[in-house]
């Protein structure tokens, strides 16, 4: 008889710190008003993509590219790699960036904009090859390769 009254009383005590225990710790903190500040935030988004490259007249992904990510002002710049399956993705304040992609002794770089109101900037990043024999017209007329 003992045991079961035991048993029943433990069970009872159980549900009560299941249930009240977490309202308790939330009213206890609801004393601190967190308003607002004055001070408007500024909310940046993620800027995601993947890296390729041509190789041997076929597009694929550049794994562990090299992207650095300098703001316009200079005041922020961020440097990470790409996976092993060319994909990256970095948070950043609003914005203008210019975004640098290198692979191997190639490099790539574009010009982007995160806006306070975008949660997501896709940038799919081709790093194109001056050897490559697709831009042998385009590049001779710039004087990559003197004739």
């Amino acid at each position: 008889m003992k045991n079961k009254l035991f048993v029943c009383a433990l069970l009872i005590l159980t549900m009560y710190f299941a249930m009240f225990l977490p309202s308790m710790a939330v009213a206890r903190y609801s004393n601190y008003s967190y308003g607002y500040s004055g001070t408007p935030i500024k909310y940046g988004g993620w800027l995601v993509g993947n890296a390729y490259i041509q190789i041997r007249h076929v597009v694929q992904v550049a794994p562990w590219a090299t992207i650095t990510v300098e703001s316009a002002d200079g005041n922020l710049t961020k440097v990470l790699h790409t996976t092993g399956i060319g994909g990256y993705k970095i948070y950043l304040p609003p914005g203008n960036y210019t975004v640098t992609a290198s692979y191997s002794r190639y490099t790539q770089d574009y010009d982007i904009e995160i806006r306070e109101d975008s949660s997501m900037r896709l940038l799919n990043i081709y790093i194109y090859r001056p050897d490559a024999p697709e831009f042998q017209d385009h590049l001779a007329y710039s004087g990559y390769f003197p004739n």
